[in-house]
């Protein structure tokens, strides 16, 4: 019979329930009548584009044909072969996150050549063109760019402020607002669709540009009614991609507020995106504040991807089949913790990443099948194989699966005479323990008839989880799983 094996991740609050999980799978959905509607694909590797010293990447931006990137306390520029510049100016801190904007290359008047950095305690501008690195006395927590404005959060407020138009550099004190709907503070800003959406602890505002001067006041105003109930306590969540915007939220109800899961918003209308299980394991976690999230695409896919280092885990959300799995970079076998990344920039046609732990930056792809040398472990649980009438005891007596075999010269690392392996183990308790793993080949190169079976897998009362498990630098497509079992 065949299973139903393949799927998102999405473990129930008991494992004795549903223990599906896909971690460094991703599900991708095909046309009805075809051999399968829901396949799994292996998830993007690394390989190292650039090395900015020893510590971590703190923010990365694309301008005037460079990678501008914050390491440590210095920001540096890094060209599309990889090269790094000397530091072009030094920061007030020299660790947590930055927010970076540019206000364009200034052509017949329009732009400004700047680029601004933020990170909560100064605000700081580069010029380009001039090489210039100057600190503004106006600390801003995170920084959005519209109509030719940088607009700033203040820290713990519920104001903003505004620079010049096309000059970072000056930013008139009268050229703030509060954002007073609700009485929260206010903790991110983003430009979406060309309007200013002002993003506070329990609720978010919409403004537009009514076009008042800078000299006299803000150039932005409320749209009437805009007020969403839905809010953030963990700003670096929110990402903008797939024609919305993302973040985990806070939901007002009376005079408080609770953490109700990560929002997709489309238009003026939030939608909760996270399933149940996801929220579960999101609430277990101890803090959210440092959470922070980024959106690409590839493939045909667009991904939003949030990781909460505190708990060490990332999650990630595919917009186009609105379906969830997991990524976790290298720990040993089985642990399973958050993804290398720390930022994201789009840079020389490549998705690059910054490293959490050190310099580097890396090009992540789907033709990339390591994570910069070290193995993706990737891993598939999935649905309870059970009797549905009376719990009786089932018998194994063959599980199949199906893959695209014979692949083994494929990716960035090639190895002739390559045998990859796929690892079977399973588990009759819900997913609580587990049996050790058994091997079976996935095919050497050419070997594109190749089928993956295990033979007299004994039996289970209350029913069987199977695990399947795939570590080797090879293109990775699961097809379906089969079972042969008897009551």
């Amino acid at each position: 019979m065949k299973l139903n094996f393949l799927g998102p991740t999405d473990p129930d609050k008991s494992y004795n329930v549903s223990s599906d999980r896909s971690v460094n799978f991703y599900p991708r959905l095909h046309k009805e009548g075809g051999k399968a509607v829901v396949t799994l694909c292996g998830t993007p590797g690394t390989e190292l584009f650039s090395t900015i010293g020893s510590t971590p990447i703190r923010g990365m931006h694309p301008f005037n044909n460079l990678l501008y990137a914050v390491a440590g306390g210095s920001l540096y520029s890094v060209d599309t072969d990889g090269s790094v510049s000397s530091a072009l100016g030094t920061l007030f801190t020299s660790s947590g996150r930055v927010s970076m904007k540019n206000n364009g290359l200034a052509v017949s008047g329009v732009g400004g050549d700047q680029l601004a950095i933020s990170d909560g305690v100064g605000t700081y501008i580069y010029d380009v063109t001039a090489g210039t690195f100057t600190a503004i006395t106006n600390p801003c927590d995170m920084l959005a760019y519209i109509d030719g404005y940088f607009v700033g959060v203040v820290p713990d407020s519920m104001s903003y402020n505004v620079s010049d138009l096309y000059d970072g550099t000056n930013w008139n004190v009268l050229a703030t607002s509060p954002v007073s709907a609700t009485p929260d503070l206010l903790m991110a800003v983003e430009n979406l669709h060309q309007q200013l959406w002002l993003i506070k602890q329990t609720s978010t505002e919409v403004w537009y540009n009514a076009g008042i001067s800078t000299s006299v006041g803000s150039p932005f105003l409320r749209i009437y009614g805009a007020v969403i109930d839905y809010g953030t306590n963990a700003p670096w969540t929110v990402a903008r991609g797939d024609n919305s915007m993302f973040f985990l939220a806070w939901q007002r109800s009376g005079d408080s507020s609770e953490m109700v899961g990560i929002v997709r918003v489309k238009g003026y209308t939030p939608e909760i995106i996270s399933p149940p299980s996801i929220n579960y394991r999101i609430n277990r976690m101890t803090t959210y504040s440092d959470a922070f999230g980024y959106c690409y695409a590839e493939d045909g896919h667009t991904f939003y991807v949030i990781t909460f280092p505190a708990g060490d885990a990332t999650f990630v959300y595919d917009a186009t089949t609105q379906m969830w799995h997991e990524r976790s970079t290298y720990k040993e076998p089985y642990a399973v913790g958050r993804h290398v990344s720390n930022c994201y920039a789009f840079f020389a046609g490549k998705h690059l990443v910054g490293d959490y732990q050190t310099g580097n930056i890396y090009s992540m792809a789907s033709s990339i099948y390591e994570d910069n040398g070290e193995p993706i472990v990737s891993v598939r649980q999935g649905g309870v194989v059970f009797d549905p009438q009376s719990l009786d005891n089932v018998f194994v007596n063959r599980f199949i699966l199906d893959t695209e075999s014979g692949v083994g010269d494929l990716g960035e690392l090639t190895q002739t005479g390559l045998d990859p392996k796929a690892s079977l183990s399973f588990s009759d308790d819900g997913g609580h323990t587990w049996t050790g793993e058994y091997q079976a080949s996935l095919g050497k190169i050419g070997e594109y008839g190749k089928v993956l079976y295990w033979n007299q897998l004994g039996y289970t009362k209350r029913g069987r989880v199977f695990r399947v498990t795939v570590s080797d630098p090879v293109k990775k497509i699961l097809v379906g799983a089969y079972a042969e079992v008897s009551q």
